[in-house]
């Protein structure tokens, strides 16, 4: 079991390490890496439900949220029902550079499951799902 989890942290680092170097060129981190994501996905997500999808708190989300938003890769507005919920999207520029990240990301990925055959993601996919499902219950993508 020690293998499977060295080799789990080693290959999130190899997973994320494309982004990483973009990242630390803007000055940017993991988390502002993990809130593009999301609010490409979500468009139009309230501060809210990105809290409680990142599982962290407001103070943790301030931040880099502020970083991404004054740098104008977020946008941030009044929803139109209730004025003091604030919705969040992406600009172009924040699409541009959440597409640039997933696209590195998609290439290592791509690496790796060319070297280990056509069966690997499917399985590799399987156990991610199990592992997922253990924090938060039948998540679809």
């Amino acid at each position: 079991m020690d293998e499977t989890i060295a080799l789990f942290y080693l290959g999130y680092r190899a997973g994320v390490a494309g982004p990483k170097r973009v990242l630390d060129k803007l000055g940017f981190g993991r988390p502002h890496h993990r809130i593009l994501f999301v609010v490409a996905r979500q468009p139009g997500i309230a501060i809210a439900s990105l809290i409680e999808m990142l599982e962290v708190s407001r103070q943790a989300l301030h931040r880099p949220l502020g970083d991404l938003v004054k740098q104008g890769y977020v946008a941030q507005k009044a929803a139109p029902t209730n004025r003091r919920l604030a919705m969040l999207s992406l600009t172009p520029k924040g699409a541009a550079l959440e597409s640039k990240l997933t696209e590195l990301q998609a290439q290592a990925f791509a690496k790796a499951f060319a070297v280990t055959g056509p069966d690997a993601e499917q399985q590799w996919k399987a156990v991610m799902r199990a592992l997922a499902e253990q924090v938060r219950p039948a998540i679809t993508v």
